[in-house]
Parts: C-alpha cells; structure tokens; sequence
C-alpha cells in the first residue's frame, strides 16, 4: 500500500519510495536507528528535504555520503532526533511535579530514581536535579538521562545551557544553581556541581534496547510524537513496567496516552500517569 502523502510537496515515486526502504534497512544496520517506527510521511519529507540541501537526488546515494564522516552522521541524527528543549519547559507542569507529585513520591521513599528518556543536552534532567535538591538535599537520588545521540549526552555531562533554555527557569533557581560563564565571546550558564551528583547520562534507544527498572518517576516529555502509533503503544507499556508501584509517567505538552487504562496506568493530572499501589485487572492487562 502506497503511503499517503497529502499535503507533503516532495516528490514521491516508485523509485524514490523504494530507495528510501534500501536507505531506511542500511541506515539501522549503520546506526541502530530503526526508521520503521517513525511516521513514515514526517519522516520522509524531513529526509528529503536534508537529502537535496546537500546536493543528492537518491537516499542510498546520501546515506553513502553521511557514512564518509562520523560527525556528518551525527549531525544527521541529531537533527532527526530534534533536539530541542529547555529547562523547565512549560512551568505550570514543574508547578504540579514541585508541588504535588515529588512531594507524594518523597513521602513513599526517602531517596528517588528517576529516568529523563530522550533527554536531548540535559536540560530537563538538571530541572529535575534542582527540584530535588530543593525539596530533599543531601539524599542519594539518582536521575539517569538517556538519548540516542551520543553527542547530545556529551553536551548533557557538562551542564552548560545558552540563555534561550533558561526563559522558563524561576528567578530564584536561576540564581542559586545557573551561574554565567563567558564562552566564546557569549554568556552561557554553568549548572551548580553539586546537582552533577545526581546525575548520569547514557546512551539508549527507546526503540531497540532494554528498559532499566525500578523508577519513581520517568520522565519522558516530547519525544514519542514522532514515533508510529505502534511503537509508542510498546514504549508506554515498557515505562509501565520500568515503574515502581507508586510511581508516575510525566509526558510532554503534545502527548497523551489514550489507551492509558489498558495498559494500567491511572490519570490523576493532565500528562501525569500513575502506576497505581495496589494490583488490579488493567494492571494485569498490562503484563
């Protein structure tokens, strides 16, 4: 069945069609990304697009160019992957997460493991690291960050941020934990050392590897909306899993889970789902 690419002004023919899938199967076998699970028309059109800025008329023909040079690769991955964020990204969400969820999580367990999935340079795993030294310092609370872009993950360890990712930080944790530094003739903001010890960034591809265990809270906010409706469905039912009883789902402005029920989840605030204590018959569902 030939994909629909309504509205999409890009060339589509059998041979471009059947190029792309050679690109699609040559680029996992490179990379690990697996392109299967992205929408198919998104995914194209954004391909293309970067396949003719730089001069080539055949997917396999760029792919061949982008395997030449390894931070070309990379380069390629990261825009695929958009990296875009900033720290506390839509405030009133952090609001409830400060002020009701880490709160109840605290009251379940002294120290929290949480998981910022697809976590881009690090931007929402230090806002997570600042809400927990602010609401329980001192503890041995752990915040992985994972991304596919190893790049990205590099950035993420040095806890540098530009002052675009900082317009939704409030004032007083801007002060005490964001200090400016001068780099390159600009000023950019260094993250306080001490939210470095709660930290950890590694690589992890949502799509193919296996999910850690044993969460409080994962956080895993504007990434899945590139993905088809399959694979977020086994992403969702894998964070499920990953979840301590007890422990919550934080998703981005743009996501819902609308099978959320099937899989186990409750829904007790907009974008917050909770794996619930006590087992019951969508929780068997889910397994």
């Amino acid at each position: 069945m030939q994909p629909n690419f309504s509205g999409i002004n890009v060339p589509k023919t059998p041979e471009l069609l059947s190029d792309f899938e050679q690109f699609k199967k040559q680029l996992k076998k490179h990379t690990g990304l697996d392109l299967e699970h992205y929408k198919f028309d998104q995914t194209y059109r954004r391909i293309y697009t970067m396949m003719e800025r730089a001069g080539f008329k055949r997917f396999t023909d760029y792919l061949q160019f982008l395997c030449q040079d390894e931070s070309r690769m990379r380069a390629f991955v990261d825009r695929l992957a958009i990296n875009v964020s900033e720290m506390f990204r839509n405030p009133e969400q952090y609001e409830i997460l400060r002020t009701q969820i880490l709160p109840t999580l605290l009251k379940q367990s002294p120290q929290l493991k949480v998981w910022s999935a697809g976590c881009s340079y690090g931007a929402e795993a230090y806002s997570l690291a600042i809400l927990l030294h602010e609401l329980a310092p001192g503890r041995s609370h752990q915040i992985i960050g994972t991304d596919i872009d190893q790049e990205v993950l590099e950035r993420a360890k040095q806890g540098v941020f530009d002052e675009s990712d900082l317009r939704s930080v409030p004032a007083e944790f801007k002060a005490r934990y964001l200090f400016p530094i001068q780099e390159n003739g600009r000023t950019r903001y260094q993250a306080e050392p001490q939210l470095k010890r709660y930290l950890r960034f590694e690589r992890h591809n949502l799509l193919a590897d296996p999910y850690p265990q044993g969460f409080d809270l994962i956080a895993c906010r504007n990434v899945v909306i590139y993905f088809s409706d399959e694979a977020k469905d086994r992403i969702f039912r894998e964070f499920f899993r990953a979840l301590k009883p007890g422990g919550y789902l934080f998703v981005g402005n743009t996501e819902r889970i609308f099978n959320s029920i099937q899989i186990g989840f409750a829904n007790p605030s907009t974008f917050f789902y909770l794996k619930p204590l006590q087992e019951g018959s969508s929780w068997r569902n889910a397994s």
